[in-house]
């Protein structure tokens, strides 16, 4: 951990034995030092996250914002596996956070409940999303904010078994350049429609102004490097395509 920031979490006893609440521990911070002067804050496990949403932790944060006066960077729901899967994490709406701070940067663990209904940003500038399994509800939310600085996006689509549950459909407007007009990174990734996000992409018009295209950890096969080998003229100004950790065979790499 950086100096001077703080992660704010409860280990297994505190949540699962003596029933404290996450909220609680910020606000004693709070009490005791008068405000978190940090760029970047860290939110860990809440109380029992695999069966509560941090709806009280939302409140408390946007309630007292003034005492974060210099918040650029949230990390929420930095929890390991061993503390709760990331497909058992119980989310939230986030979007009065983010519409609370200026934030820059934004990761957040955890796609069970999770939604942005009208988020708002002008400073937000990244992105990241990891889920076992991201909605189509939160990628509306998404697609549907008001976000003119963002640069970076990368979400873990993930599988049904664990929450995603939309179609191409859903994954097509972030091809757009005028839903994204600012947009350099990309990372559509960790799915298994992994080829048809490939086709869709390439179909878009958004590759033009990309610097990174991210399509790891997902089902990519032959024919998605394919079409990539084929329409390389669509991709020959990324500065970096990220395949990492897919199913194309290594005929392709040789």
């Amino acid at each position: 951990m950086e100096k001077d920031i703080e992660k704010f979490y409860l280990d297994w006893e505190e949540s699962e034995e003596q029933g404290v609440v996450l909220a609680d521990k910020v606000k004693a911070y709070l009490d005791e030092h008068g405000t978190y002067n940090a760029e970047k804050l860290v939110i860990g496990m809440w109380e029992s996250a695999y069966d509560n949403a941090p709806d009280k932790l939302v409140k408390y944060l946007v309630d007292n914002k003034e005492k974060f006066p210099n918040l650029k960077e949230l990390y929420w729901g930095d929890i390991s596996w061993e503390e709760c899967e990331v497909s058992w994490i119980q989310n939230t709406d986030l979007a009065p956070v983010v519409n609370s701070f200026d934030l820059e940067t934004l990761t957040v663990k955890g796609g069970c409940g999770l939604r942005f209904k009208e988020m708002k940003s002008s400073t937000l500038k990244k992105i990241e999303i990891i889920s076992g399994g991201t909605g189509k509800s939160v990628l509306s939310d998404i697609v549907s904010a008001e976000l003119p600085s963002l640069e970076h996006l990368e979400i873990y689509m993930g599988v049904d078994n664990y929450g995603f549950d939309g179609t191409i459909k859903d994954i097509i407007p972030f091809t757009k350049k005028e839903n994204f007009p600012k947009l350099k990174y990309l990372g559509l990734k960790n799915s298994d429609i992994e080829d048809e996000i490939c086709e869709a992409v390439l179909k878009g018009d958004i590759l033009p102004q990309l610097e990174i295209l991210d399509l790891s950890y997902g089902t990519l096969s032959d024919d998605g490097v394919d079409m990539l080998f084929f329409f390389f003229f669509k991709i020959s100004n990324l500065k970096e395509l990220n395949i990492y950790y897919n199913y194309a065979s290594k005929k392709h790499f040789k």
